[in-house]
């Protein structure tokens, strides 16, 4: 895809390069696809857009370590795909994040936006199972909100927990330890606002200053999560830190970036580099340029991974006909585990050339079979032709 969208863009710097302007857009596209996937953290101010953006970025996973995030970019910077953060799931909120672009192609393959219920850990009044409740919600929101569909996800996050369980010390954790050996009823009634944490009457001899160091990191929630979880079993630094972030929501966001975002970074430049050609296209429209137009149509046509990343949003949704196994094997064998082959085809890397075509081989041949029946509703046949093209693109891997 990388080679096409390079030679189209070559010929349209060749065709404006009288214009300094367009030229200029077109050579920073042309340039940008070499370069790493640029991804926007974005919301209203109070979403806690750095906080998460650091959670993401100062301790990635391996998937996400080539990507560059951008902490709330400005108009001008143009990013590959974008994580929105949200205080509320409300309907207003929710109608203010339909493209509003004037790019045909942006709208038809709007594939780079996932939303973030930010500080999860407020939903529920700051009850010890108000993660649990938030993610709940934004799961119902995504499933039955119309709002919410065309979004590669909507996920609940805390980045003040997440950020906060990466960055604490050994030292902080033997004082939230202590903390938790006092007795329940002696210290519920300093957790019941930051005020009370840090009045002077607070049992112990820790500083105010040092409580109100860890609030700040934490977050009065995940102070009662934390000494919870330390109740509980979570006797050492590691654990806790491990409990912490797996609850806060980050883990599910990673997953979700690194399958959709960082899994496509190549499918994601070409779309920006397609949309700044169509920008150049639409501002300084000449004779002859529709031929460009042409080709930009044509592309939008044939780009597969655009249709793959829909319908794995549709599934993870539920808003397709498939569910159960089949939604499951539908959405694997279109690159939601891994884009490779063997990842597509649920075996290991580095299978035996043969094996991975033969399970090739099988998957096309028994999804072609879903896509001609006609007992099956039109939706249903027509999400059994994208997989049947998906495993086609892995056959063709092998058959050269």
């Amino acid at each position: 895809m990388t080679e096409d969208v390079r030679a189209l863009l070559a010929d349209a710097c060749a065709f404006y390069r009288g214009s300094p302007r367009a030229s200029t857009l077109l050579r920073e596209a042309l340039d940008h696809l070499d370069e790493p996937l640029r991804v926007g953290v974005t919301g209203a101010a109070g979403t806690g857009k750095s906080t998460l953006t650091s959670a993401l970025g100062d301790w990635p996973s391996r998937p996400l370590r080539d990507l560059e995030l951008v902490d709330d970019p400005s108009p001008a910077t143009r990013t590959d795909a974008s994580i929105r953060l949200l205080r509320h799931l409300e309907p207003d909120e929710l109608a203010g994040l339909r493209p509003t672009t004037t790019s045909t192609f942006a709208r038809q393959t709007a594939v780079d936006t996932v939303l973030v219920l930010a500080r999860a850990d407020e939903t529920g009044a700051g009850r010890i199972d108000a993660l649990l409740s938030a993610k709940q919600l934004a799961r119902r929101a995504w499933r039955e909100d119309p709002l919410c569909s065309g979004f590669q996800g909507v996920i609940a996050v805390a980045g003040q927990l997440a950020y906060g369980a990466r960055a604490f010390t050994e030292d902080e954790f033997e004082l939230l330890a202590a903390f938790a050996a006092v007795p329940r009823e002696e210290l519920e009634r300093y957790l019941i606002s930051v005020d009370a944490f840090t009045d002077p009457a607070f049992p112990g001899p820790v500083s105010a200053e040092t409580r109100r160091s860890l609030v700040t990191r934490f977050g009065l929630f995940g102070l009662k999560l934390a000494l919870t979880l330390i109740r509980t079993g979570c006797d050492n630094r590691l654990k806790l830190s491990n409990e912490l972030v797996r609850r806060s929501g980050l883990g599910e966001l990673q997953d979700t970036v690194a399958g959709c975002f960082a899994a496509r970074a190549e499918v994601l430049r070409a779309r920006t580099a397609v949309i700044s050609l169509e920008t150049v296209l639409q501002a300084e429209p000449r004779p002859h340029s529709d031929r460009l137009a042409a080709r930009v149509e044509r592309f939008s046509a044939t780009a597969h991974d655009f249709r793959e990343l829909r319908l794995i949003a549709d599934i993870r949704g539920g808003r397709t006909a498939l569910s159960g196994d089949p939604a499951d094997e539908a959405a694997k064998l279109m690159g939601a585990q891994g884009t490779a082959p063997e990842e597509r085809l649920g075996l290991e890397i580095g299978s035996d050339p043969g094996a991975v075509y033969d399970a090739g081989l099988d998957a096309v041949l028994r999804w072609r079979h879903e896509a001609e029946r006609p007992d099956r509703p039109p939706a249903e046949r027509a999400a059994a032709h994208v997989v049947v093209r998906s495993v086609e693109g892995v056959l063709a891997q092998f058959t050269g």
